[in-house]
């Protein structure tokens, strides 16, 4: 991969992670157009490392009360709940992502259904967008709220979904308002983006890290600050205006897609 395409599809993972408009689609389909398919291992890993601690650096006051919350002491009683919810929501994506992962990347990363998933879940987040919410603070989430949001994200597996987009669909349809839920995506997104970030690692070889240290910086260090702004910029609009111009969006690249690719 040559130096601009490596930069160009590091912005396109810091910007599209936390925007309900699928960072896995988005990859697949400009890698296909620059005729860059096969990103590499060394690239994955170091988009995943940015974005990782864009998330952790931004929300690093709510990971650290989450750190005091493994306590369990009645002092931190919030954080430990957050921290509760928060590993009750990843189980899920933990448990499915690796039984199927390999059937993913073999049967579901075709541009057709990247076009149906797209549009379709796109639908589903103007739908929850008009829910009524009931609360707007993260902290009343319950552990079974987080458990169902949670299992929501496994439908992210499906390229086109959007991770951020069905967990934030999810919490909407629950009564949570948009920043609450905004916020918890994004702090759910932490352990499992490091999951795969880990994953990654183990295949990583002190040869790929020698030979294409400086690819790894260069990716790591642009997908970081663009999903670090992506993230204030997201949650400081998130209560002004609807999620209609990220479905929009969702509904017009999926009809091109099956008009045009499929």
């Amino acid at each position: 991969m040559n130096i601009i395409d490596l930069f160009l599809l590091s912005i396109i993972q810091g910007l599209t992670e936390f925007l309900p408009v699928s960072s896995s689609a988005h990859l697949i389909l400009v890698s296909e157009f620059l005729d860059s398919s096969d990103t590499g291992i060394v690239f994955d890993v170091a988009v995943h490392l940015g974005t990782l601690l864009a998330a952790m650096i931004y929300f690093r006051k709510e990971v650290t009360g989450m750190i005091r919350g493994l306590s369990f002491n009645q002092k931190n009683q919030e954080e430990t709940h957050q921290l509760v919810n928060i590993l009750v929501a990843v189980l899920p994506i933990l448990v499915l992502g690796f039984l199927l992962r390999d059937f993913v990347d073999q049967n579901l990363r075709s541009s057709e259904i990247i076009a149906y998933a797209t549009i379709f879940f796109g639908l589903i987040l103007l739908w929850s967008d008009k829910i009524k919410t009931t609360s707007n603070n993260i902290n009343l989430i319950t552990t079974k709220q987080a458990f169902i949001i949670g299992l929501s994200q496994c439908f992210a597996l499906i390229p086109g979904t959007s991770r951020s987009g069905v967990t934030i669909s999810a919490a909407l349809f629950l009564g949570i308002g948009r920043e609450a839920a905004a916020k918890f995506s994004f702090l759910l997104a932490i352990p499992t983006i490091g999951a795969i970030a880990a994953s990654e690692l183990i295949n990583l070889s002190i040869k790929d890290l020698l030979n294409q240290g400086s690819d790894l910086v260069l990716a790591m260090c642009v997908s970081f600050v663009i999903a670090y702004l992506t993230i204030d910029v997201f949650l400081k609009i998130v209560n002004r205006f609807s999620f209609t111009p990220f479905v929009v969006y969702r509904v017009l690249l999926g009809v091109w897609l099956l008009s045009y690719w499929v």
